[in-house]
């Protein structure tokens, strides 16, 4: 039972209790209330009715929500008591993010794990079903954002072809709370641009930067920033 319209990460918890939860009622409660306030909107508050037959997750925000739902689901997989529960959790940190090395060719700079997780030449077309387990995992351990590809990175991640690529990704990430970041060449607008120089006391660069921002921001509105 949820307290608020659908949105598509309540679905997402709404999906994980179902397929793994085996105990009492839950309830999922998005509640702007005095203790969920000062938890934030990724923080939750669990806890067990006074008569013990349902739990009650409660938070002011939908990922808040699913990290509940996820850290319920630890607790029974641990065989932790489910008696009395009364548990508060707030993140310490407003941004969790895990950083990639990818190469737009799948090599990976200092990877000895196989090629990238990200497949350019299929996408956008084709998703694969890794990168929805991907978001999943992240979520369940209260990650919430992705830098895709290598801190050295080549202009052409913010060519429009490649953008569209990206948007794909962050289409399969958003239920899941996880928001994409990219990493970006100094040397973009000269290369990727076509201008003169990269110098960003140039009024040309400038003006470059901020279209190419409101470009990516028009197609990932969650977008998490360079």
């Amino acid at each position: 039972m949820i307290t608020r319209k659908m949105t598509p990460t309540i679905q997402v918890a709404v999906a994980e209790l179902k397929h793994g939860w085996r105990g009492v009622p839950v309830v999922l409660k998005v509640d702007k209330s005095k203790v969920e306030r000062g938890l934030g909107g990724d923080g939750y508050w669990i806890r067990t009715a006074t008569d013990g037959k349902s739990i009650t997750i409660s938070s002011i925000g939908d990922a808040g929500l699913l990290y509940g739902v996820f850290q319920l689901l630890r607790m029974q997989q641990t065989g932790a008591s489910m008696n009395r529960l009364d548990i508060k959790e707030s993140p310490s940190y407003k941004i969790r993010i895990l950083n990639h090395w990818d190469n737009l060719d799948r090599t990976i700079e200092r990877g000895y794990a196989g090629r990238s997780l990200w497949n350019w030449d299929e996408l956008p077309a084709t998703l694969s079903p890794r990168y929805e387990a991907y978001a999943r995992a992240n979520a369940s351990i209260g990650v919430n954002g992705t830098v895709l590809n290598n801190v050295n990175a080549s202009p052409e991640v913010l060519s429009a072809a490649y953008l569209q690529k990206v948007q794909a990704l962050a289409n399969v990430f958003r239920p899941y709370a996880l928001k994409v970041y990219l990493s970006i060449n100094f040397s973009s607008p000269a290369e990727l641009g076509g201008l003169s120089t990269s110098d960003p006391l140039d009024k040309n660069v400038r003006k470059w930067w901020i279209d190419k921002v409101n470009e990516i921001y028009k197609l990932i509105p969650d977008f998490g920033g360079f």
